[in-house]
């Protein structure tokens, strides 16, 4: 591994909070699934949770099941997002990650060979618990096919410290593989794929997903904004959707889903509207007239420098225009420099701008509430409570909201992203210690939200009990990563902070609206959590009671799955009563 590349790793470390300690091959192997996943993932995501390597893994290190431009770990995930878009669009992510500087054929040959009995021909009876519970999925989702918008893909990443170089022997085998896969019939036409990525690729994606590449287009057609409050500068004009494609593209050609971090709608597939801009793009007698069909994008940047036509861009967003985007995308083979885009470039630093442009230029179309929750004022008071915790006795106690997604990425580069709260993360948080229902957290986030849409994100909430719900679910996070406490455990995260709750301060609801007897409430919660023997203790007798719950009878034939346990009502009923006839904590 060359200095640079050991210096992105270190970087990595550093950023995502690892212990100094971890195994260099182990760190090698959550920084590469890290960069793979977060290219087609447009949500930060915990890298232990698509890292299935360490024995029994059948030659993968990195599994990451992506519906609907989602990262999915559950059944009822992908149930609700049937039932929100109608159509499931799938794509199965595999990654094998060697820190060696070799494309070594026998280690690809196993591990297209793994994929293969992935799908076909069953696992093996010793397939660790990790990928099992990802091929039940699978399994599921393919049960589900009637609701395919079109074969599922299937992307293999194998990925080395060396450099690649086409070796003819090297492709042979990847051919031969990739022919077996088709014949299954399991996936789409051109949905195989097999990506070997050398260390100068790594490089470049890692690099790409900091935002730390410049990108340059011609835009000849424009014409300058006059000025307006709060933007340094904006432009209006017309672009060549070929010319557009380089800013939403990487340098492997593939979108990079993260500029639409800010945009408020996923993308919708094939509805009445994209199959529109579909259809005139591949009209011949009409392309042309594509500027003249289209409301165009919207780009929201931090920086430009702009030399004549030539416009470099920088940390930027596309906070309109995902639709059309993935239309353009999708059928960039139809595109040439006589088929324009019409483009607003508006260049801020000013948040509250930002947010009327989103709320102003995704009106055409209905959005659902959810969509606009970071822009609610209870969210901003969220941040701000957040950042409220700046006195040194609480630096280490203290978090980052992040209510739009990577706020933080260019702001507080250095920042450890272990730290960094997200809305769905708060959102389960919340629900499990405080709601007490953590085996609903493996929902879809906004199935969660509107379930609950009158007890979570309420006006009159104090803001106190968000945040300790997601400071208890950090400090165990921590003792699990820095060994203190076995990862196993963490799959039962949510369950133990309903039980530190209900150890503090019993089973009876806990006052949410914003007073007095509120604070004081959350403050000894609080207070419990900074006094580090009590904070061990706690946890050390919520895993004693799951350990107790999980090896009854009732639940001896989840021994093998215990994925599965964490999605009973039963269990975390049978948990609450277990801890509340044991509560000895006094706050």
């Amino acid at each position: 591994m060359d200095r640079i590349l050991e210096s992105y790793l270190k970087d990595f470390q550093k950023e995502y909070g690892h212990p100094e300690n971890l195994e260099k091959s182990k760190l090698f192997e959550y920084f590469v699934n890290h960069c793979i996943v977060s290219r087609l993932h447009s949500e930060r995501f915990e890298v232990d949770e698509v890292t299935v390597g360490g024995g029994r893994d059948m030659a993968f290190d990195g599994i990451a099941i992506i519906v609907n431009d989602n990262l999915v770990f559950s059944k009822e995930e992908v149930d609700d997002l049937k039932e929100k878009f109608h159509r499931l669009y799938v794509n199965f992510v595999f990654v094998q990650s060697k820190t060696s500087n070799k494309f070594d054929s026998g280690e690809i040959g196993n591990f297209i060979f793994g994929v293969e009995s992935f799908f076909e021909h069953g696992l093996p009876a010793n397939a660790n618990e990790s990928v099992k519970a990802l091929k039940d999925l699978a399994d599921y989702i393919y049960d589900q096919s009637i609701d395919f918008a079109s074969n599922p893909s299937c992307s293999m990443y194998y990925v080395t410290t060396g450099s690649w170089q086409n070796d003819p022997h090297l492709l042979h085998k990847i051919d031969i593989g990739k022919k077996k896969l088709k014949d299954t019939n399991l996936f789409k036409e051109s949905g195989i794929e097999f990506i070997p990525i050398d260390a100068e690729y790594l490089k470049t994606i890692y690099k790409e997903l900091k935002n730390k590449v410049d990108k340059q287009i011609n835009f000849e057609k424009h014409t300058i904004i006059p000025q307006i409050d709060g933007v340094r500068e904006a432009y209006i004009g017309i672009l060549p959707c070929d010319e557009y494609l380089k800013l939403i593209c990487g340098a492997d050609d593939n979108l990079l889903k993260g500029l639409f971090y800010d945009n408020v709608r996923d993308f919708q597939g094939d509805n009445p509207v994209n199959t529109e801009i579909r259809d005139t793009l591949r009209d011949s007698a009409i392309k042309n007239s594509f500027v003249l069909l289209n409301n165009g994008v919207t780009i929201v940047a931090k920086s430009i420098l702009k030399t004549g036509d030539i416009f470099t861009i920088r940390d930027f967003q596309i906070v309109n225009g995902c639709q059309t985007s993935h239309i353009l995308y999708a059928n960039k083979t139809e595109l040439d420099s006589r088929i324009y885009l019409p483009v607003k470039l508006i260049v801020t630093s000013d948040e509250e701008v930002t947010n009327r442009i989103i709320k102003a230029t995704n009106r055409q179309t209905e959005v659902k509430t959810e969509v606009f929750l970071s822009l609610q004022p209870f969210q901003k008071s969220l941040e701000d409570f957040y950042n409220s915790f700046t006195d040194e006795q609480d630096k280490e106690y203290r978090l980052y909201y992040e209510r739009r997604s990577k706020q933080y990425e260019n702001q507080m580069p250095n920042l450890n992203k272990s730290k960094v709260v997200s809305i769905t993360y708060q959102i389960k948080c919340f629900i499990s210690m405080f709601l007490g229902i953590p085996h609903a957290t493996y929902r879809y986030y906004a199935t969660l939200l509107k379930a609950n849409e009158d007890k979570i994100f309420v006006d009159t909430h104090s803001l106190y009990p968000y945040y300790i719900s997601c400071l208890t679910c950090h400090l165990f996070e921590n003792l699990v990563k820095n060994g203190y406490v076995d990862k196993k455990y963490k799959k039962f995260r949510y369950h133990i902070l309903m039980m530190v709750k209900i150890l503090l301060k019993g089973v009876e609801e806990p006052p949410l609206i914003n007073e007095k007897r509120t604070t004081n409430y959350y403050s000894d919660i609080f207070s419990a959590l900074k006094d580090y023997s009590k904070m061990s203790e706690l946890f050390t007798q919520a895993v004693s009671t799951i350990d107790s719950i999980a090896t009854s009878s009732s639940y001896k034939k989840y021994a093998l799955n215990q994925l599965q346990l964490t999605r009973l009502k039963s269990f975390s009923t049978d948990l609450r009563d277990k801890v509340k006839v044991n509560k000895k904590f006094k706050t």
